[in-house]
């Protein structure tokens, strides 16, 4: 007679990938396909050439690459391959500012943050398979905590390191779809962890929907309930955002492509065109207010005379404010600025720019990056230092209405805190200045164009884009096209901008939105791995205590 032990050993690891449902066995290459597969078609939503349909199975891809039992070990550099494939192709802008190693360097931190999610969807399918097995953790848990997963990257890509790069996230490729009313719901977070959400759910569908021996009924369930969401998604409504009148805006392009810090130009030529197109504005316009894109003043009037009399003539002859950006100098320190330039005098109104771009406008631990890369670092001569004053500028109609404006200089337009506080702070209207030149006409100008339509409809007010060669334009609070002029032309855009006071979901909860997707995503990874833990404990103690069987 013959004794039988169970032991509940578990077989050798394989050496290729095992699917969660079949056991087929997943080449390592295969899932690599994957996953660089769904990052370039995510690419490909994004400006240009702005597929945005293509976001959600792209990403969808990338989970469903994730989710195969995949070795960790294997899962890092699917990751990594996955999130270069994704990054470098969407800032290969940068290489026309600084050159390839600026452009790879930050193309491989930002892949280094996917693959961190990555490895954290991959961790979740793993233990959420052991965790919850049932059908509440297959189309409800997991793919809600993935989501989250994918949120909580975002927020740290977002903000670590050198206050992270924003760019890039799934939002972003809404701004020309019919999707864009949910961002003034839910933010660009909320919005990001929707799309996040309806990806997580393709992989559970299309397993249902190949999976053999399934009912015809039982596979179109799950497909039409996943067409029923996203078709509600098109359907959510604008959020109200009633007017309070208008302030008539005059936006100055000057168009000269040598406006950039790097594009060959001389000192004056940039001030000079924006004189030279500031003569566009006809008799009779009578704007409210006139704005110059970043940097165009080039120097400070306040130290110059012969611009400040430049200026106030300008300004008379307009009968009108100006709203002038240049760099600054104040106790020590250099300011990137926007500024009021009143027609009557009196003390100017300043805003200094939140975000300055690092290693663009300022070198941080520039003695550290000084030894690594000293020619490119020597190209960056002056650091520019974050302000730290109020958002808005204090603006009169003729009529004289108030009309605050809040401010955001080009880069400080991803910067969703900015928005919510310039809102909160009393701003009627956004106006985002900006200098472009450096990118050329690249995809960077449609990206950030697509930034400025998401933040009118987000903050549920009328955003004026001005840009020194384009893309110069002006957004309703509904995301409506207002104005918009040719780029690297002379242009004087004029646009009355609707004025609100409404107060849009996404900025009274657009921080708790946040960090209520990423922290179900944190809170469920760890629950999973614990839930696992657990269950694997209560399985090795029920075949360690099962009885011998005789055979």
């Amino acid at each position: 007679m013959r004794t039988t032990v169970i032991t509940g050993q578990a077989p050798a690891a394989a050496t290729t990938s095992v699917g969660p449902a079949t056991g087929h066995r997943t080449p390592w290459w295969v899932v690599a396909a994957m996953a660089v597969a769904g990052a370039l078609m995510m690419r490909l939503a994004f400006p240009q050439p702005g597929w945005w349909p293509l976001l959600v199975p792209g990403l969808a891809l990338v989970f469903a690459s994730a989710s195969v039992a995949v070795r960790p070990r294997t899962a890092v550099p699917v990751g990594f391959l996955s999130g270069l494939a994704f990054y470098l192709p969407l800032v290969h802008w940068a290489t026309l500012f600084l050159g390839w190693l600026p452009w790879v360097a930050l193309g491989t931190v930002m892949a280094a943050w996917w693959t961190l999610g990555y490895v954290a969807v991959h961790w979740l399918h793993r233990w959420g398979r052991t965790a919850w097995p049932g059908p509440v953790g297959r189309w409800l848990l997991t793919p809600l905590v993935t989501a989250g997963l994918w949120t909580a990257r975002d927020a740290l890509s977002s903000s670590w390191p050198y206050g992270g790069f924003a760019w890039g996230r799934p939002a972003q490729s809404l701004a020309w779809s019919p999707l864009l009313d949910v961002v003034a719901w839910l933010g660009l977070a909320g919005t990001g962890f929707v799309l996040a959400l309806l990806a997580a759910w393709i992989v559970p569908v299309a397993r249902r929907a190949v999976c053999r021996g399934v009912r015809p009924s039982s596979r179109l369930l799950p497909i039409t309930g996943w067409l029923a969401i996203a078709l509600g998604l098109v359907a959510v409504p604008a959020f109200p955002t009633p007017t309070v009148g208008t302030i008539r805006v005059v936006g100055v392009q000057g168009g000269d492509d040598r406006a950039g810090y790097f594009m060959g130009g001389q000192p004056g030529d940039v001030l000079a065109a924006h004189l030279k197109a500031s003569g566009l504005i006809a008799p009779g316009t009578a704007p409210d207010v006139v704005v110059w894109p970043e940097g165009s003043a080039e120097w400070d009037p306040a130290k110059w005379p012969v611009l400040t009399d430049e200026f106030d003539a300008l300004s008379t002859r307009l009968g009108a404010p100006l709203l002038l950006g240049s760099s600054t100098e104040r106790d020590g320190r250099t300011y990137q600025s926007e500024y009021v330039w009143p027609t009557s005098g009196g003390t100017r109104q300043i805003y200094d720019k939140r975000d300055p771009v690092p290693f663009g406008e300022y070198v941080p631990d520039r003695e550290v990056y000084t030894r690594i890369v000293p020619g490119l670092i020597g190209l960056i001569q002056r650091d520019i230092v974050p302000g730290t004053g109020p958002a808005v500028l204090g603006l009169t109609t003729r009529d004289g209405r108030s009309a605050k404006v809040g401010v955001a200089i080009c880069y400080d337009i991803i910067d969703d805190a900015l928005g919510r506080e310039a809102v909160r702070d009393g701003a009627q209207w956004l106006v985002s200045p900006t200098n472009n030149a450096d990118f050329g006409r690249t995809d960077e100008l449609d990206q950030q164009l697509a930034f400025a339509r998401l933040r009118a409809v987000e903050t549920g007010r009328a955003l004026v884009q001005v840009s020194t060669v384009g893309h110069t334009a002006a957004f309703g609070p509904d995301g409506r096209v207002l104005a918009q002029v040719p780029w690297y032309t002379p242009e004087a855009m004029v646009v009355d901008v609707p004025l609100t006071t409404t107060i849009t979901p996404a900025v009274r909860f657009g921080t708790a939105i946040r960090l209520t997707g990423a922290g179900i995503g944190v809170l469920g990874l760890l629950a999973a791995a614990l839930g696992a833990t657990i269950r694997r404990r209560r399985g090795a103690g029920a075949v360690s205590a099962s009885p011998r069987l005789s055979m």
